[in-house]
């Protein structure tokens, strides 16, 4: 069976041009939808029009210490100052390996020693939900020098923005009714488009930050995967085949679909970007699957044959598993929902269950901050070339152990790790 490299119809120039008549309802706006949308959001700096004078107008971007600078390899083990003796917090895992919420934490208040101690805790949870955070009411500035803390702000080059602040990339969806549903899924049956944040990129994404402006109160939630696990299933032969392959990664069609509004491109190139299938953290050390399913087109070297059995195996393997997937839930417009992530290890995809109810808008702004460029350490050179992860990579738990202490709501105390892992 072909492999489906997602957004390849729009090649076809009878689609595409159906399409461009038709225009998918919500998705996107053309300019002058944003300037009204703009004046019944509840946030209007976050929304900005396209600028003709913004075309090619920002470079390429490279982070190439990326690895040596995580953040992680500055956090403590015991995420003291995260979860300081003095907070009072209450935390939930989602999973007992993937994935927690917490509330009584803010971000806008963590200081550098407490950023630290964040991105470790990305690195083995995976995935964060924040509520009740003020960091949208901070405004763009503050957003902006919070996310480069964490390293080089990635600029989207065909996704809308924050006013004047290209790092913050916008998605909105107009608030409505029914004919939202009706456009959306006239001519497919899902709207699921998995993803790791712009693996088409030489240096793709370490974290994520979503941002929830106005969202439903139930529903278009965002479903995470994790790719460590993912890995972890397979046999180890087929693992250590996976190993070896390079996979190419493109935004060729997400600039295609980018024409359909006659949207400039800040930075105006397709890429079609190499990056192993299989990578190594450079803060835990641990190996996830880098099967980011909307950019991926194809494995290198491989006959289109060959190619799509493993591309279609990985499809079924990665995304059709619910025991390594958590939903994160936005809970409305007023839960103040702050959901952070590393790329690295998760894929996730938004959810459009809301669209044939009458919702207010689904707006969120994402700050998202550029990794290193992917790297796989084979067991010859793991541990000469691990030196670098501060020893992180046996120092750590998932996060969480089963011994909690009674100083912290659900556990989370000094008891992290003391040198033992979970199993996982």
């Amino acid at each position: 069976m072909s492999y489906y490299v997602f957004g390849s119809e729009l090649t076809d120039p009878y689609v595409f041009e159906a399409l461009k008549k038709k225009r998918i309802g919500g998705y996107t706006l053309n300019g002058k939808e944003v300037e009204e949308e703009k004046k019944k959001a509840k946030y209007p700096e976050y929304l900005g029009s396209f600028k003709l004078e913004d075309e090619e107008k920002y470079n390429n971007f490279e982070n190439p210490d990326g690895a040596k600078n995580d953040k992680g390899h500055l956090g403590s083990s015991d995420f003291r100052h995260l979860f300081p003796s003095s907070a009072k917090f209450s935390t939930f895992d989602l999973s007992p390996n993937f994935g927690t919420e917490i509330d009584g934490i803010q971000l806008s208040q963590l200081d550098d020693d407490g950023k630290n101690d964040l991105a470790l805790y990305l690195e083995k949870r995976g995935l964060v939900i924040f509520r009740n955070q003020d960091l949208k009411d901070k405004g763009p500035g503050f957003s902006k020098k919070f996310g480069e803390y964490f390293g080089p702000l990635h600029i989207h080059p065909v996704s809308y923005s924050a006013e004047d602040y290209p790092e913050l990339l916008v998605t909105y969806r107009k608030a409505g009714g029914s004919e939202r549903y009706d456009a959306q899924f006239q001519e497919r049956t899902s709207a699921a488009a998995w993803h790791s944040d712009i693996s088409f990129e030489r240096y793709p994404a370490s974290f994520s930050f979503f941002v929830a402006l106005e969202t439903p109160e139930s529903g278009g939630d965002t479903v995470f995967i994790d790719t460590r696990e993912a890995y972890r299933r397979l046999s180890p032969p087929f693992r250590k085949f996976l190993e070896t392959l390079t996979v190419i990664h493109t935004n060729y069609y997400q600039n295609k679909g980018a024409q359909l509004n006659n949207l400039p491109a800040k930075i105006k190139k397709d890429y079609f970007t190499e990056h192993p299938l299989v990578r190594t953290h450079p803060v835990t050390g641990e190996k996830s699957l880098f099967y980011s399913r909307t950019f991926i087109q194809r494995v290198k070297g491989f006959k289109k044959s060959e190619s799509d059995a493993i591309l279609n195996f990985l499809e079924q393997h990665v995304l059709s598993n619910p025991e390594i997937q958590v939903r994160a839930t936005h809970r409305g417009s007023d839960s103040g929902t702050v959901i952070a992530w590393d790329n690295r290890i998760v894929l996730h995809t938004a959810i459009l269950d809301f669209l044939q109810h009458d919702t207010s808008a689904r707006h969120h702004y994402r700050i998202t901050v550029l990794g290193e460029k992917p790297y796989i350490l084979n067991s010859e050179n793991e541990a000469a070339s691990y030196g670098h992860s501060n020893g992180h990579s046996n120092g750590h738990s998932n996060g969480h152990l089963n011994g909690h202490s009674d100083r912290h709501p659900n556990g989370h105390s000094n008891g992290h790790s003391n040198g033992r892992s979970n199993g996982i």
